[in-house]
């Protein structure tokens, strides 16, 4: 539990004195008395370690030192018949370092006790358990109407930029639970290559890959894993894994083990029957190549942004010498015509969530990557058989702009203007080449910035054309 409580040390340095209101998970029912399986709320986990569902925490911090209040289900010996024991408030003190521990049902009365005299408190109005718990509790605890006494003098704040600000650096404990999570899941990813083969079904491959996860110490998945073969690997979240494997396709598999609460996220295309088509090989080069120079950036020099910059110039390169596009490398970047074939972003921090908290900005400017940073380098290149002619807009797109015009006026509105824009703009004709029709290929890995090289967790899953047809014959 040494985790939480650096974290609930950090955040007492950031607060100084106030108090942090946060809750735990529910169990949720997938049908009657089925439940999906427990996973908890990574900003509750990542306070307190607290494994169970229905739980509140309360952290009073004075002079930058915290005090954890957890409020926990009840031991109760029937209800641990049927669905397992239950570490109780005493567990709470003696093992999660909690300064005192009550039950879950007495969360609105003790809050009117512990915030007594507090003034700055710090709640997530993001979770829904803010208007199911706080808002009525803190009327009583903080009230805003004392009947002709003074006013409370107690402020409320959000506790959300705080957290992901936090959560953004990773620090060696961190790292270490992530390293495991990638060691986990660099291994799956190696026995789907080894065991993947035409005639298969895709969930068969994911079967094999996800019981290594788990018999490797993994908790549960990072993610619904994404088996996608042939024409499948160019729907990018993929994930009925219900089809038959092609003969001489290529399987993409996006897929991760979760460790300790972290979640690695992996992806590598390969071919099944052991060795690419010309073709393919062709496509799977220009991703590597993007994919090596976005790693080579994840550095503190860079932002996000600028990373995303860099793929996308290189993926552009890429789609003129695939022939995939109807002008040249300025006028595929500057008119967005890279987006028919990589429409998303090259990387997303990771951590407690695969898509992990915080933001790619600071003080509303990109920000620079510091040491502990986690992120993913994912480029791809998707050719949908479905779009044999594509009509390409010649229009100038910014796409900061794009998205700066999105916040302003909206997500509906802005994309209308978007659509009538290009809808109005001068079109070329391009032909896609038919024989790279339906060839989806990704390459992704998770890269730790540091103050010297970066380094990639999975690095151990091949990704060179030699190494991969190896492996995979």
């Amino acid at each position: 539990m040494k985790i939480s409580l650096k974290n609930r040390e950090r955040i007492a340095n950031e607060i100084v004195n106030g108090a942090v209101l946060i809750h735990g998970n529910n169990t949720v029912y997938r049908n009657n008395d089925v439940a999906y399986p427990f996973r908890q709320d990574s900003n509750f986990h990542y306070l307190t370690e607290w494994p169970e569902p229905d739980a509140h925490a309360v952290i009073v911090v004075k002079d930058s030192k915290p005090e954890l209040y957890l409020f926990v289900q009840d031991r109760n010996l029937e209800m641990e018949t049927w669905e397992g024991k239950r570490i109780g408030q005493e567990g709470a003190v003696e093992i999660y370092n909690a300064k005192a521990s009550f039950s879950n049902t007495e969360y609105p009365k003790k809050l009117t006790e512990l915030l007594e005299g507090i003034e700055n408190i710090y709640c997530d109005y993001s979770n829904i358990k803010f208007q199911q718990y706080d808002q009525k509790a803190l009327s009583f605890a903080v009230p805003y109407d004392q009947r002709g006494l003074e006013f409370s003098k107690a402020t409320l704040h959000a506790l959300s930029p705080i957290l992901s600000e936090l959560r953004l650096i990773k620090d060696t404990k961190e790292l270490n639970l992530l390293s495991k999570a990638c060691e986990i899941t660099v291994e799956g990813h190696k026995v789907a290559m080894k065991i993947a083969k035409a005639g298969m079904y895709e969930y068969q491959v994911a079967a094999e890959m996800e019981k290594t996860f788990f018999d490797l110490g993994a908790e549960r998945l990072g993610y619904p894993s994404i088996v996608a073969s042939g024409d499948n690997a160019c729907i990018l979240h993929y994930s009925t894994n219900r089809e038959i494997i092609p003969e001489n396709s290529l399987l993409l598999i996006d897929a991760a083990g979760e460790y300790g609460m972290y979640s690695s996220d992996v992806t590598r295309t390969f071919p099944v029957n052991g060795k690419f088509s010309p073709e393919q090989k062709d496509v799977y080069i220009e991703v590597l190549k993007t994919q090596n120079l976005g790693i080579e950036n994840v550095t503190t020099k860079n932002t996000m942004r600028d990373i995303h910059q860099i793929t996308v110039r290189s993926i552009s390169e890429s789609l003129v010498n695939l022939g995939l596009v109807p002008m040249g490398v300025d006028e595929t970047t500057s008119m967005m015509h890279y987006f028919e074939y990589f429409m998303h972003g090259t990387g997303h921090w990771l951590g407690l969530d695969v898509h992990d908290a915080g933001s790619t900005e600071k003080d509303e400017e990109p920000r620079k990557l510091e040491p502990g940073m986690v992120t993913t380098i994912e480029p791809g290149i998707y050719i949908r058989p479905n779009k044999p002619v594509i009509e390409f807009p010649l229009l100038e797109r910014d796409p900061v702009k794009i998205r700066d015009r999105r916040k302003e006026i909206g997500m509906e509105e802005a994309t209308k203007l978007e659509q009538e824009e290009i809808k109005n703009a001068k079109t070329v004709k391009h032909e896609v080449p038919k024989n790279l029709l339906g060839i989806g290929v990704r390459i992704e890995d998770d890269i730790v910035c540091t103050k010297k090289e970066p380094i990639n967790l999975t690095k151990g899953v091949p990704t060179s054309v030699d190494e991969i047809e190896a492996i995979c014959s």
